[in-house]
């Protein structure tokens, strides 16, 4: 889903959108925000003569930076109240607040006489507020290139990378291009002095810059990128860097939507597992990414039994990281170890500590943000849900996992970590929960139409609207379409099928022509538009309203859109309608055979016994109704298995009245009594559903 920018209807305009990450964080698949780390300034032994009252003048630099740390402080201590309420009071204290911060820095920059590496440390923490909580590139460009000259004239290595690091940061809010030009140069330098750990940050930032532009040439550019990281990390023997880009790389094939994009994410886990057992179970954070991965590659797949498999491996390693204490729920700074010996102790110190740090063992170590518990195990029981639901609408347990992960983000929402954050950074991660409250919500409307609960499927998506309303979430993209198409199943599915024709026709829903070029998200819009065509043609089967013409036209656009579909699910439904729609001349009852044929091997490489139960009644329908011998009592009694299996009252009716249909032209009266009395039952415990 697309990040989108959060504003309060108030004064909150006058806030720069949430900042691209300053790391690359493997979470970047939910959208989480980034992390904020430390900049302070360090004030080192040597400059204690400065604060002294004999030099007054660097007295009071000293004293202005401090009370710009103090302002500092003070504003983003009310980073989470002003984010929780959007006031124009709360927002304007804290605006106030940064403002004279960076006044005071500003002042100690054009008065003070500092020590150069102070003055290079004030001007990439003055860059650093710029950048972080205003809209003035211009002036933080302007401020890194001289502390940048300043660090190359006192050769301070590790404040002129920092500056560096930032500089592209900030050069990427105008144009992301410019800034993974100016980051090849920075790579470069960094690797040919032997500076690994930085030519590491470096490159995850470019790879950041490059998924989120979202183009096929700059994904590939960030999967070229990313091996060239792990080629890297396996000739330096970092084993946690090689996990991290395995991790990512496997992401960014997620994004993709070649043809051998899911092989692809494959190996860019199994590469990563590689690894897990060295480094890992030191990093649950690693290990629950590898986890979120690996599912939402089955379910892209849509394969029901590996998605069994890989749930149950998935509900193991979430009791584990539940857990465990070196993560916490207001924890969302991940540290990756590298255990290369620093070629140059100048590059790494305290004031480098927002990009890399350094740990009492000696090794240096990468600074990248990701979610706090709490929002992954919200993710975990999100995805738990969706997987249940891809096997069967049916089970409660799936609507149990949804709205605990509903429950788990609304809390975080409610009672935000007490830790000091930006008001825009507080802001984005509000943002980010309402929008996965949001999908929440539409899993649990299709669950409700699963099970023919039309006044909870109308209840979730009141609720939605009234969530986006809250987190000022704009209705766009896969929000909108997934919504829409809700609507007309709901409407369907009580029988206002004049308005559920309606929605299903809106120009939302145009089909595309076919194309290999399209983003993931633009991919998933495609697929509800083929779903509202399909919903469009059955309700269309009805005679007064079967059109032959209509049916052609929209059956031109479905085939080369459905024909070779990667979704299983899709293309059985897609060959259930293509043999039932009325058509002029009348489809050869052959080929017809051939639709089903090919629905049934569908459904069956899926596993989805729910989607099995309806390919083999709609046979039924097409090719038993009226026939009597063995073959056609097999095919109703498989139905009626598949049916039972899936938990579905209303197909479990549909099976048994063709197997009592059956059964009666064999004379087998009995047996037919007790299919019909079944089928009865069923359809009773059906129409309560509702």
């Amino acid at each position: 889903m697309p990040q989108q920018n959060y504003f309060s209807p108030t004064s909150f305009q006058k806030q720069p959108p949430p900042q691209q990450p300053q790391y690359l964080h493997p979470a970047q698949l939910f959208q989480q925000p980034p992390a904020q780390h430390d900049r302070k300034i360090s004030f080192p032994a040597s400059t204690n003569a400065m604060r002294s009252p004999s030099n007054p003048q660097q007295g009071q630099a000293s004293l202005l930076i401090a009370l710009a740390e103090e302002y500092f402080d003070a504003a983003h201590s009310l980073g989470q109240m002003a984010s929780a309420s959007m006031t124009l009071q709360n927002v304007d204290s804290y605006e106030r607040l940064i403002a004279t911060g960076l006044t005071c820095l500003d002042s100690v920059l054009k008065n003070g006489k500092m020590a150069p590496r102070l003055e290079a440390n004030v001007r990439l923490r003055y860059a650093g507020v710029l950048h972080e909580e205003t809209t003035n590139t211009t002036e933080a460009e302007t401020v890194l290139g001289k502390g940048i000259g300043i660090c190359e004239r006192n050769s301070y290595g590790d404040i002129k990378y920092s500056m560096q690091y930032l500089l592209a940061q900030v050069m990427a809010q105008k144009s992301p291009k410019s800034a993974m030009k100016t980051l090849d140069g920075y790579i470069a330098d960094s690797e040919l002095l032997g500076h690994y750990s930085w030519a590491y940050a470096f490159r995850f930032l470019r790879v950041n810059y490059a998924l989120e532009s979202g183009t096929s040439a700059d994904l590939h550019a960030a999967v070229q990128t990313l091996q060239k990281i792990s080629d890297l990390a396996s000739r330096q023997g970092e084993d946690a860097i090689h996990l991290t880009a395995s991790l990512v790389e496997a992401v960014a094939h997620l994004r993709s939507t070649a043809p051998d994009s899911a092989e692809f994410v494959q190996r860019a886990i199994a590469a990563a597992r590689t690894h897990q057992l060295n480094v890992g179970s030191q990093i649950p954070q690693l290990n629950c990414l590898t986890q979120i991965v690996d599912v939402i590659s089955s379910i892209q797949l849509g394969d029901s039994r590996q998605m069994n498999a890989k749930f149950e491996n998935m509900r193991q390693i979430m009791v584990q990281i539940s857990k465990d204490p070196t993560w916490t729920s207001s924890n969302d700074i991940l540290l990756i170890p590298i255990n290369g010996m620093r070629a140059n102790n100048h590059t790494v110190s305290g004031d480098t500590r927002a990009v890399l740090g350094f740990g009492c063992d000696g090794r240096d170590h990468l600074t990248m943000s990701f979610m706090g518990k709490t929002d992954a195990i919200a993710i975990f029981h999100m995805l738990s849900g969706v997987v249940l639901l891809n096997m069967s609408p049916i089970p409660s347990r799936a609507l149990a996992l949804l709205k605990d992960a509903l429950h788990k983000l609304t809390a975080a929402n409610q009672s935000p970590k007490t830790s000091p954050d930006l008001l825009s950074a507080s802001a984005a991660k509000k943002l980010w929960r309402g929008q996965l409250m949001c999908y929440c919500q539409l899993y649990m409307a299709f669950w409700a139409a699963g099970v023919y609960k039309w006044g909870e499927v109308k209840s979730n998506l009141d609720q939605f609207i009234s969530t986006a309303g809250d987190f000022g979430i704009t209705l766009t993209g896969p929000l909108l379409i997934i919504s829409t198409y809700l609507r007309g199943v709901y409407y369907q599915g009580v029988g206002h099928l004049d308005t559920a024709l309606k929605v299903f026709q809106n120009p939302i829903f145009t089909l595309p022509q076919p194309s290999t070029n399209m983003s993931v998200p633009s991919l998933r819009e495609q697929d509800f538009s083929i779903l509202a065509a399909l919903s469009t043609l059955s309700i269309m089967h009805e005679n007064h309203r079967q059109n032959a013409d209509i049916n052609a036209e929209i059956m031109a656009k479905l085939v080369p859109l459905c024909k070779q579909h990667p979704s299983r699910e899709i293309l059985a439904i897609f060959n259930i309608v293509r043999a039932a729609i009325h058509s002029d001349p009348p489809t050869p009852l052959v080929q017809k055979s051939e639709y089903i044929g090919a629905a049934i091997a569908a459904a069956q490489q899926v596993g989805n016994s729910f989607l099995i139960s309806i390919v083999l009644s709609s046979m039924n329908a097409r090719f038993f109704a009226n026939v009597i011998g063995e073959q056609a009592e097999k095919s109703a009694r498989a139905a009626t298995i598949q049916a039972q299996r899936s938990g579905s009252e209303l197909w479990t009716s549909v099976a048994e009245g063709h197997l009592a249909r059956c059964l009666t032209g064999q004379g087998k009266k009995v047996d037919a009594e007790n299919s019909w009395a079944s089928a009865v039952k069923h359809a009773e415990l059906a129409s309560r559903s509702e």
